[in-house]
């Protein structure tokens, strides 16, 4: 019989960690289901946009990266993200902040910074940002998690807890990974996509 479960991956402490290392083994495991539905993608598929205005496959995959490093490793030491995100965007992914083209403006297409990039450029971004993830997250134990620090918005102050930013990057990566599955359905309806041999 099939057994479903979520393990603490390696390198995390499951005494000192077990919380942390449970998000950890979540964010790989949504990641891991992410890489199996868009990894044969072509560069057309990946830049598709039902009309101008939406998200493409490759937008929302480019955002999840850089997500992942703003809540994983930028934001708990308090950088701005000008000019220090950006380098570790740069550094980690290969682009910048912004480069994700999201909020995409109303009428708004695909970005000239994510143009002609493959489900292997993706999701190498993915793999890449995760890593730099897991490094930070194992300097983390369950006593951190309801430590605070602080993100400015202009002249408003947020306290943000250890505990929520593991909580936010779990919900941000499975909404958008929704949204994916979403445009892929709707990639099957315009006719660009086969539908799944089960």
């Amino acid at each position: 019989m099939p057994i479903r479960d979520v393990k603490i991956p390696r390198g995390y402490d499951p005494k000192t960690q077990k919380l942390v290392g449970l998000f950890a083994g979540q964010l790989d495991d949504q990641l891991k289901l992410l890489i199996e539905e868009v990894q044969g993608l072509t560069v057309r598929q990946l830049e598709w946009q039902y009309r101008p205005g939406m998200n493409t496959i490759g937008m929302l995959l480019a955002h999840l990266a850089v997500v992942d490093l703003w809540w994983g490793v930028i934001a708990p030491k308090e950088l701005p993200p000008e000019p220090d995100g950006d380098k570790i965007n740069l550094r980690v992914i290969g682009i910048r902040m912004d480069d994700d083209g999201l909020p995409l403006a109303a009428h708004g297409k695909h970005p000239r910074s994510l143009a002609g990039k493959s489900a292997t450029d993706y999701l190498t971004m993915l793999k890449r940002a995760r890593q730099a993830v897991h490094k930070e997250l194992r300097t983390w134990d369950d006593k951190k998690l309801p430590t605070r620090f602080i993100r400015r918005r202009g002249k408003k102050k947020i306290e943000i807890t250890h505990t929520w930013v593991l909580y936010h990057m779990l919900e941000h990566f499975a909404g958008h990974f929704g949204q994916i599955l979403l445009i892929m359905h709707m990639l099957r309806d315009a006719g660009l996509l086969r539908s799944p041999a089960r």
